[in-house]
């Protein structure tokens, strides 16, 4: 049986923190920007800088996104703010925790248009040690729709 491969990292961050872990999970999965991005999976590929080994071979699904096509011809990216949500969760322990954060995200071309702004909640399911290493890392996640506008 071969070992796990490890997760990609991002170079100077130290995983300690499974808040800041699942912030910055979250703003690169809401990093669209068809100005730079191949696809709709660039954006997934960034987030698995933050994500467990095991997540980061869950990424086929990241590379179809039906707006994609659109959102190119207007040379869109995504204008994306991330916060701490307060959603009660249970206490973190040596190996797993828990963090929630709200996003907003909306599609803004390079000619002035101006898609529905959406707002969801991100559960992040975090853990620490094994074969990614000593620091934190999303091993998975739910989006919730908070609604558009």
């Amino acid at each position: 049986m071969a070992a796990p491969v490890p997760p990609p990292t991002q170079p100077g961050f130290s995983y300690a923190d499974a808040g800041q872990v699942c912030r910055r999970f979250v703003m690169a999965l809401y990093s669209a920007d068809t100005r730079r991005d191949a696809g709709p999976g660039d954006a997934y590929q960034r987030a698995m800088r933050f994500a467990s080994s095991t997540l980061a071979g869950q990424s086929a699904a990241a590379d179809r996104d039906g707006r994609w096509a659109t959102w190119a011809a207007h040379r869109v990216h995504l204008d994306t703010v991330v916060e701490p949500f307060a959603d009660p969760q249970p206490a973190d322990n040596a190996i797993t925790a828990r963090r929630t954060i709200r996003v907003t995200a909306t599609a803004v071309g390079e000619d002035g248009r101006r898609g529905w702004t959406e707002r969801s909640i991100i559960d992040c399911v975090l853990r620490r040690g094994g074969p990614d290493g000593p620091g934190w890392r999303v091993s998975g996640y739910e989006i919730r729709q908070a609604g558009l506008r």
